[in-house]
């Protein structure tokens, strides 16, 4: 990110740390002490910028010019490490600052990657290559090093890692309806089965299929079909509200895991998806329900324990599902396996 941006809000990218176990350069020879001139006007010609700190002391005996045009910062108001961690991101701050002073004070090699402050309000990320100079005894004399303006590099990483964010999400999302897919689904269902195992919560889940959808494509086509579930899916989005997983279990069937959800509450939300899809009115010639498309629902709750694994339950579902197509479809079946030890109770609604 370039010095012009304003923005400091927090970042996924954090301060990254890599020590240095043998230097590059010797500890008996400093730059430019063959012949400084010379080696000043190359250290001041690269895109990196040279920086030295006394130990005793703590203050920059250098810093070169090019620091200015990177972060805004004239050289001359470089003058202790207090002026280096202050102009450094809050969120970085602490954690770089604690490496630099351990590393330094073992006598170690190492760089720090931040984001720098710069004088307009903005930051740029910053790669510290840092030399520890030692004097005879062993004790630290100097601290050398170089700047480095990792912007770019930062940027590419952060595009990289949306991109694989999105690529998750895509693999995890049904391509047409834009709902979860069967693998969230087998995600999302053993995450709460566990969740509920140790909670002793009930768990409910409720099974959705759309009433003579093969009618439905043979009358009006797959291309409005595809449409209807599109919509379906949205409808039923706004009934199961963002607590709850809505999926696509296949075809034209999805399910909802309801997690902290009994029976009583789980038939409700079905029941308040039948009326979502009665209010969309959507027509079908085919259907005897009114000619509009409706859809039939199998609610199952239990409370997981060693007498029913996550198939059976999903197979408990569905079993309700095709009771409520069998007695006429457009209605729902419900049992409740948690609320009668293992005998629960079936309720049907029109």
């Amino acid at each position: 990110m370039s010095h012009e941006e304003k923005d400091l809000a927090p970042s996924s990218l954090q301060a990254a740390f890599l020590r240095h176990e043998d230097s590059l350069v010797s500890s008996e020879h400093q730059p430019g002490e063959d012949n400084p001139a010379v080696y000043r006007t190359l250290l001041e010609s690269t895109r990196a910028i040279p920086w030295k700190i006394d130990w005793a002391t703590m203050q920059f005996t250098y810093i070169g010019p090019q620091i200015e045009k990177l972060l805004g910062y004239a050289p001359s108001t470089w003058r202790t490490v207090e002026d280096w961690a202050s102009r450094m991101h809050p969120e970085d701050r602490e954690a770089v600052v604690e490496f630099c002073v351990a590393q330094s004070q073992a006598g170690a090699d190492h760089e720090a990657d931040y984001r720098a402050l710069t004088a307009d309000g903005g930051y740029v990320w910053i790669r510290d290559v840092v030399h520890v100079v030692r004097k005879e005894n062993g004790d630290v004399d100097a601290l050398i090093g170089f700047m480095f303006d990792i912007s770019e590099r930062k940027r590419t990483e952060a595009r990289l890692a949306e991109l694989q964010r999105e690529l998750e999400r895509l693999s995890l999302s049904d391509s047409l309806t834009g709902v979860g897919n069967r693998r969230m689904f087998d995600t999302v269902i053993a995450r709460e089965w566990a969740s509920a195992a140790a909670s002793g919560n009930p768990l409910s889940l409720v099974m959705v299929d759309i009433d003579f959808f093969k009618s439905y494509n043979d009358y009006y086509g797959h291309l409005q079909g595809d449409e209807c579930l599109k919509r379906l899916a949205r409808v039923l989005e706004e009934a199961v509200g963002p607590n709850a997983f809505l999926g696509r279990f296949g075809g034209e069937e999805f399910i909802f895991v309801l997690a902290d959800t009994n029976a009583d509450d789980a038939v409700r939300v079905a029941e308040r998806c039948r009326a979502l899809i009665a209010e969309e009115a959507i027509a079908h010639l085919r259907s005897p329900h009114g000619q509009r498309v409706t859809a039939s629902f199998g609610v199952a709750t239990v409370v997981p324990t060693g007498d029913i694994d996550i198939t059976a339950f999903i197979n408990l579902a569905d079993a309700q599902l095709y009771q409520a197509k069998d007695q006429g479809r457009n209605r729902i079946a419900a049992v409740d396996r948690a609320r009668i030890g293992g005998e629960g109770y079936k309720r049907q609604s029109r």
